[in-house]
């Protein structure tokens, strides 16, 4: 099984780089400025660390409480179990990108730097789990499968797949009619402005739709690349499970796993890819900060950090100009 997912990860890996290998300057150029810009913030490191340990305990928690229920109830458990894991995975990680907007857009506009765990920081977090914390589980429980069908689709339309494309096609217009146009860059406004959910993916839509860049940010940004990457440390954090579990397969069997191999893998691989998740997720969201931020006040980032902004506008002109000469 292993191998299989591994070999299946690095085909699958493979043909998405050839698919995108023309738009990987322009993606590396958006993760380069989104690293500078958290060395200056490092105290958003610090957040997303302290995010990470609840969800590691979270995760022992789930585990845990899995087994349990599965002795007691019944296979079908493990199905709400992990709708609950996926849906905790996804507020743990939007909670540290709401944050990381709010101190990254302050950065951005005044150029106030916060390189420790200090008071904006602690107030930011204070907001997100009060005042953010009802648009974040909502806008959470959809964006994962939106984001997951909406890859998938454009994949199949690079590769001229028929019919598949315009099936999952209609999928997303169903889910995103239902949650109003969800989308990633919702969690910026949520983070800017305190919108909610429904009002920040509005606005985050237009703002992008207006200046062109809609295409483009939906399809060659960080996200997928980084969302390899979490892939790529769920695998081998689901190998290290597979390995703790033959050499001791006899407390997994007294600890209620009847398959030791396949569940040490997949638990392994869930506790992975969630901590690199909510880790990550700080690029991601410097990432899509920058760009709305960019895209609403081009003239600040360029009197606060005109280095930085050079190399940004440099790299979504020449992506913009690109994409026009290839319609």
């Amino acid at each position: 099984f292993v191998c299989i997912a591994g070999i299946v990860g690095f085909v699958v890996a493979s043909m998405y780089t050839n698919v995108v290998w023309k738009k990987l300057p322009f993606t590396a150029s958006n993760i380069s400025v989104a690293v500078s810009a958290i060395r200056e913030n490092m105290g958003l490191f610090l957040g997303a660390l302290l995010v990470a340990s609840i969800g590691f305990v979270w995760a022992g928690v789930a585990v845990t409480a899995g087994v349990a229920a599965r002795q007691m109830h019944g296979g079908w458990t493990l199905w709400v179990g992990l709708f609950s894991y996926y849906w905790t995975h996804q507020v743990l990680t939007n909670a540290v990108a709401v944050a990381t907007a709010g101190i990254v857009g302050r950065w951005f506009v005044t150029g106030e730097k916060t390189p420790t765990f200090d008071v904006g920081l602690k107030e930011m977090f204070a907001r997100v789990r009060t005042h953010y914390f009802g648009s974040i589980c909502y806008g959470s429980l959809f964006l994962g499968v939106i984001h997951t069908v909406w890859g998938l689709r454009n994949f199949l339309v690079d590769k001229r797949v028929p019919l598949l494309p315009s099936i999952l096609s209609l999928i997303l217009w169903v889910i995103t009619g239902a949650v109003d146009a969800a989308n990633e860059w919702a969690y910026v406004y949520v983070g800017l402005y305190g919108y909610s959910y429904a009002a920040a993916a509005r606005n985050a839509t237009e703002l992008l739709e207006n200046r062109g860049w809609d295409g483009i940010a939906k399809r060659y940004l960080a996200t997928n690349v980084l969302f390899m990457a979490n892939m790529a440390i769920g695998l081998l954090t689901g190998v290290c499970g597979l390995v703790f579990s033959v050499y001791k397969y006899r407390i997994m069997y007294r600890s209620g796993f009847n398959n030791p191999s396949t569940e040490g893998f997949f638990i392994g691989f869930l506790v992975g890819f969630l901590m690199s998740s909510i880790l990550l997720s700080v690029v991601t969201a410097t990432v899509n900060t920058l760009v709305v931020c960019l895209a609403e006040s081009p003239d600040a980032f360029k009197t606060n950090h005109p280095d930085l902004s050079n190399k940004l506008n440099s790299a979504w002109k020449k992506m913009v100009k690109d994409t026009r000469s290839d319609r």
